[in-house]
C-alpha cells in the first residue's frame, strides 16, 4: 500500500495545531520508549512547547 505524499504546511487553526502537536508528541514518546526497550539503549528527549511554560524531559528525572 502506497501512501500519498504529505504536503507540509503551517496549520493556521490554533486548536488544530495544538491537537496535532500533542498527538505527535505522544507518538514520539512511544517510539522513544520502544527503542529503549527493544534495543536496550538509553534514550532521552527534551521537548519545548509554546503551549506549556515548562520544558518536558523524557524519561522524567
Amino acid at each position: 500500500m502506497i501512501r500519498k505524499k504529505v504536503k507540509l504546511a503551517y496549520i493556521t487553526n490554533d486548536s488544530s495545531r495544538k491537537a496535532t502537536y500533542k498527538k505527535r508528541k505522544k507518538g514520539l514518546m512511544k517510539k522513544m520508549s520502544e527503542l529503549s526497550t527493544y534495543c536496550g539503549i538509553d534514550t532521552c528527549a527534551i521537548m519545548y512547547s509554546p503551549y506549556e511554560s515548562e520544558t518536558e524531559f523524557w524519561p522524567s528525572p
